[in-house]
């Protein structure tokens, strides 16, 4: 028999489900949309703000298994991004393979700014069955939440306690007060991480705000950062420094390879008086000269060779070409250098002066 631990630990997985839902199971990945927000209130249902709307399959699945016998239904929704809510049941009237999702439900899925349009892509519906909450944390959002609120605070939160069926640590709940609207983040929840809220006493507390929290680790991460900086500064600057002279200097190196690569790659220079023989002189940019005799059969890729074994004032090659003044005569790198002689490109005078000029978007081929 071969063993496979994952079959084993998914049979266990279904086990606990089971046991934990009295013998009840439902899955199913379904479809978000916005659930329309008249459907609670036109029949006076109280605790809609969490409900949703399942199909008619979902129903006669959980009917088949006596649902019921559980009481009120829950369901555990998750996103494609993993995040999770719990809500209650509204009806079995959604088309199928769709959940309609209310306001709340769709704010603790997608975050607390996400509009209508942010609900949709596949969701993960599984039938739960929760305990009852004790206890309940609360973060406001805004700073000003515990002052505007004031000594209202325990009729505000039950007020918004009881527009929900169920509560997920992450869910962002949503309280008036006056004519102004609040959003509370669940920190903590006891004696689960999800629970009902349905005919229970919840003890709830109000921790500070999402923004003073938020200004706090940003304060203390600033000064953190700031000795973290001063500590490495010298470190820092002593490192670069010895990045930028050892980067010079490999740099240096190399060109100084090439220079000596180029250099010996050279054929001998014609003698003096040699018949035929082009003296020619080379001005860089850098105010150096360099002069040399060049046959006139040999190749114009000779010149750059040639140029770039005097260092070329540090340009790389293929990175400028050769020219002439009087006339002007541009002689570029490459695979035609190599293919024209210096009498085929009219470099045939007995003596010619050739500057270098880089090459630039402007002036480049």
């Amino acid at each position: 028999m071969i063993y496979r631990p994952y079959a084993a630990q998914e049979r266990l997985a279904n086990e606990q489900e089971l046991e934990a839902n009295n013998g009840v199971v439902y899955r199913a990945q379904l479809m978000a949309v916005p659930a329309p927000e008249d459907v609670a209130a036109s029949k006076g249902i109280r605790r809609a703000a969490d409900k949703l709307l399942l199909p008619p399959s979902a129903g006669d699945s959980l009917l088949r298994q006596d649902a019921s016998k559980n009481g009120a239904y829950f369901f555990e929704l998750t996103n494609g991004t993993g995040r999770r809510t719990h809500a209650g049941l509204l009806e079995f009237t959604a088309a199928e393979g769709f959940v309609a999702l209310p306001k709340k439900v769709v704010r603790c899925l997608w975050g607390p700014d996400a509009d209508e349009d942010a609900c949709q892509g596949p969701v993960n519906v599984t039938y739960r069955r929760l305990p009852k909450g004790t206890r309940a944390v609360f973060q406001p959002r805004s700073a000003d939440f515990q002052q505007a609120v004031g000594d209202d605070l325990r009729e505000v939160l039950e007020a918004a306690l009881l527009q929900h069926s169920a509560l997920s640590v992450g869910d962002w709940v949503e309280v008036r007060h006056g004519d102004r609207t609040f959003d509370l983040r669940v920190r903590e929840l006891e004696p689960e991480a999800a629970v009902s809220v349905i005919d229970t006493e919840l003890e709830a507390e109000v921790h500070p705000s999402v923004e003073t929290e938020e200004r706090i680790i940003a304060e203390e991460m600033e000064a953190r950062r700031r000795m973290a900086e001063a500590a490495a500064a010298t470190q820092a600057a002593a490192e670069a420094a010895a990045a930028e002279a050892a980067a010079a200097a490999e740099l240096a190196a190399t060109r100084r390879r090439m220079q000596e690569e180029k250099a010996a790659a050279l054929p001998p220079e014609p003698e003096v008086g040699e018949v035929g023989a082009v003296a020619c002189l080379f001005r860089l940019p850098d105010g150096s000269r360099h002069s040399r005799r060049f046959l006139p059969t040999q190749p114009v890729s000779l010149l750059f060779d040639y140029v770039d074994s005097k260092g070329a004032s540090g340009r790389d090659p293929g990175s400028y070409r050769l020219v002439t003044q009087f006339p002007r005569t541009v002689f570029e790198s490459g695979a035609e250098a190599e293919g024209t002689t210096l009498k085929e490109a009219g470099l045939d005078q007995p003596r010619s002066v050739l500057f270098l000029e880089p090459l630039t978007s402007e002036n480049a081929v």
